[in-house]
């Protein structure tokens, strides 16, 4: 009898939150390749791994990664472990085993985030906060995207949780692992850094800490000797600039019709009215400042980068982690179940139409057709709708793509207009591409449709010759 009651109170706490949020996870699990990004860290793991090289060719158009050795480090396991099914079996899961990578990440945030929220207040509001950033935030559809963002974020909120328990050696080893996944995680460790002097001024905490952040350090310094010959320099990003107007990106990130953070995440609104009352607690007098500080910080650095926006993306995922952190305060109004039931709607629709459909498919379908739109009042040439249309135009946003592509999906697209190019209207998204090109490129984005015909398949996948094991640049879908 004690020990069924201690495994009751294990399910109803983190390693609880860790198999539900698995399990959701898992059923909108893609099971594909989502970006060329993810493509080039694929590939430089199976370049390591089977090939004991940091040359990825022959694979996705490129010799080197430009991307953190991180991110393809933490790949090296899943396709590891997938070659030895491969041999034993002749079944090919590198893909989906590589891919579960991003579910098994996002449920653990959420079981951190619950034992972090356990520490000052209940179960049930503390399992209504983990629903609430697990299912109304941009989180949900980046378990379907191979991006590193989520990976950095687990890692630095696992750094806070070391340094508020009081172990900062392992602090420094999971803030390292974050600035191996992207070089840029550096400027939240340094936050995170400063924010504890700032409350505790203890020099050997600090002193471990940068102990713990040293393997990361060497590790990242090879990587960069192997790739470029020179330690502090990796390839790829030499014409990268911090070019756009402060302003510019400050609108498009914060108030934008078509990448705004509230709009993709809309616990955030409620993050922040709900922070100053989570900072007058005792579990969150010194926390507030670190999530607040880490949105602030993320919000005007990328602001000036020359694709504020970070796409093909989903919302904006370079403020992934900004945005989690700052929308925790939201557990301080939980118990407002009218604000927070529309709050947690609104949240999960939106989340709803990058998990039906592929977070990226109508990003990349604006890139391969010519998608065609007339201004209102103005009598010329019909222009190509681009990434400032989807970034900026209502009309034609990822938000207003994915609703057109379900009703696509659904059988009940909108009527065509006699004269999609009226001057006076302007261009519907739906007359911008011919029916034909919507029906073409929309499908239900989950696995188990296409699991059935993998295994189908899969002996004669065996039997047709040594694989090359590199996922391709200019496909999204490419598996499971």
């Amino acid at each position: 009898m004690p020990k069924s009651r201690s495994i009751g109170t294990m399910l109803r706490g983190p390693v609880g939150v860790l198999l539900a949020c698995s399990l959701a996870y898992t059923v909108t699990w893609a099971g594909h390749y989502t970006s060329g990004d993810g493509a080039q860290k694929v590939a430089w793991a199976e370049a390591m791994l089977f090939r004991h090289s940091a040359d990825i060719d022959p694979g996705p158009g490129v010799s080197y990664s430009r991307y953190g050795v991180g991110h393809s480090l933490l790949a090296i396991p899943p396709l590891a472990l997938a070659h030895v099914i491969e041999q034993a079996t002749g079944l090919r899961t590198h893909v989906a085993l590589y891919t579960l990578l991003f579910v098994a990440n996002g449920a653990l945030f959420l079981a951190l985030v619950f034992a972090y929220l356990r520490g000052a207040y209940s179960v049930r509001r503390s399992w209504a906060m983990v629903c609430l950033l697990g299912f109304a935030t941009i989180w949900w559809p980046y378990t379907k995207l191979d991006f590193s963002e989520p990976l950095v974020l687990t890692a630095v909120f696992g750094a806070f949780l070391f340094l508020r328990g009081d172990r900062p050696l392992s602090a420094g080893l999971a803030a390292g692992i974050a600035v191996t996944i992207r070089p840029d995680a550096l400027l939240l460790v340094m936050w995170l850094l400063v924010w504890r002097w700032w409350h505790r001024r203890d020099g050997r905490e600090l002193a471990r800490v940068c102990a713990g952040l040293a393997p990361s350090l060497l590790v990242w310094l090879l990587a960069n000797a192997a790739r470029s010959g020179n330690l502090w320099a990796a390839p790829g990003y030499e014409g990268s600039t911090f070019a756009t107007p402060l302003l510019v990106g400050l609108y498009g990130i914060l108030l934008s019709a078509g990448k705004s953070v509230f709009l993709y995440s809309p616990p955030l609104v409620l993050g922040i009215a709900g922070w100053r009352r989570f900072r007058r607690t005792a579990a969150g007098r010194e926390d507030a400042l670190f999530f607040l500080g880490a949105f602030v910080l993320q919000t005007l650095f990328y602001a000036c980068w020359w694709d504020w926006s970070g796409d093909d993306a989903w919302g904006v995922r370079f403020l992934i982690p900004g945005v989690m952190l700052l929308a925790i305060p939201a557990v301080e109004l939980v118990n407002r179940r009218a604000l927070v039931g529309a709050t947690a709607a609104i949240g999960c629709g939106i989340q709803l139409l990058g998990v039906l459909v592929c977070p990226l498919d109508y990003v990349l379908l604006l890139h391969g057709q010519p998608a065609l739109r007339r201004t209102v009042l103005v009598d010329a040439t019909p222009n190509r709708i681009d990434v400032d249309d989807l970034r900026f135009h209502p009309r034609y946003s990822q938000i207003a793509g994915h609703v057109l592509m379900l009703r696509v999906l659904m059988g009940i697209p909108p009527a065509r207009a006699d004269n999609p190019f009226d001057v006076r209207r302007g261009t519907s998204l739906y007359d911008a591409l011919p029916a034909a090109t919507w029906r073409a490129a929309t499908s239900w984005d989950f696995a188990w449709g296409r699991v059935a015909a993998h295994f189908r398949g899969w002996r004669t996948s065996a039997s047709a010759g040594p694989r090359t094991n590199q996922p391709r640049l200019d496909s999204t879908k490419t598996g499971p």
